[in-house]
């Protein structure tokens, strides 16, 4: 058993709490969440190496951006997410793309189906990573690749930080249903990126960093925006009593005031792309 992995019951339990909050999250996520994540669209397909007519997978799909970029790109793409209502949402929005309800370690195709396999930050939500990067192995074709992105640590990527800075100011204390040893944080580290893929058997390993910025019009906004897109993040709030809440809000609009500008809030964040070649 890899060191980082969670015991079944655990692991369970989190496969549950996360399916629960992004079918709950599907409508807010999307509307105010995916518009930071489509700027990782363009990377991610250069990186595993997309050309018209390829077969593509993504995993983690969420309601499929990704693959709908690749499908106007000429690509022949197949998508798949944990969420029901996710999956519902991708296939009203991409009527013309194959998106399926599974479980990331159970992928519904066969042995090297996919000449490029991508997750747009999908890694630090899954109880077993190393299984999940196996079995996107698994559906690669020799040759082909896979690309993932995530998150850089929250002293870049702000979305995340300011929230994770004002919870620890007040001392909340996430849901029982997350692990302490969940990959949120893990995968911020380039290191575990490369040993992630390079665990599942992949070569020429390539992480590239990226930086990137998002307006949103004011505090409240930002507040409302992260507690409807952030599973585990939002969750540590939303757990917590009103007075608690009050208190955690005051320290987040504290500190997301150094980023107002005459057009609102102009937020930095930044992730990394990695990815590699199936031997």
């Amino acid at each position: 058993m890899a060191t980082n992995e969670l015991a079944a019951g655990e692991a369970e339990r989190f496969r549950a709490f996360e399916r629960g909050r992004h079918d709950m999250l599907t409508a807010s996520y999307d509307d105010f969440f995916t518009p930071v994540t489509m700027q990782a669209v363009a990377p991610l397909l250069a990186a595993a190496g997309v050309k018209q007519g390829a077969a593509l997978l993504e995993v983690a799909c969420g309601t499929a951006a990704v693959a709908a970029a690749a499908q106007a790109q000429g690509a022949k793409a197949s998508a798949t997410d944990l969420s029901p209502n996710m999956v519902a949402l991708g296939k009203k929005r991409h009527p013309g793309i194959d998106i399926r309800a599974a479980d990331v370690e159970h992928q519904p195709y066969p042995d090297g189906a996919f000449d490029a396999v991508v997750c747009s930050f999908g890694f630090g939500h899954f109880p077993y990573p190393e299984r999940a990067a196996a079995e996107c192995t698994r559906v690669l074709k020799r040759g082909g690749r896979f690309a993932l992105a995530w998150w850089a640590p929250p002293d870049k990527m702000r979305f995340q930080g300011l929230f994770r800075e004002a919870i620890g100011e007040i001392g909340a204390k996430p849901p029982p249903e997350v692990p302490a040893n969940n990959g949120m944080l893990r995968f911020t580290d380039a290191g575990e990126l490369r040993r992630l893929l390079e665990g599942a058997g992949l070569q020429d390993v390539r992480i590239e960093e990226i930086a990137a910025t998002h307006r949103v019009a004011d505090v409240e906004t930002l507040w409302r925006g992260g507690l409807g897109s952030f599973a585990v993040t939002g969750s540590a709030v939303l757990a917590q009593d009103t007075a608690t809440q009050a208190r955690i809000r005051e320290a987040f609009a504290r500190r997301a005031a150094a980023y107002r500008t005459a057009d609102g809030l102009t937020i930095p964040f930044a992730f990394r792309v990695a990815s590699g070649r199936k031997p």
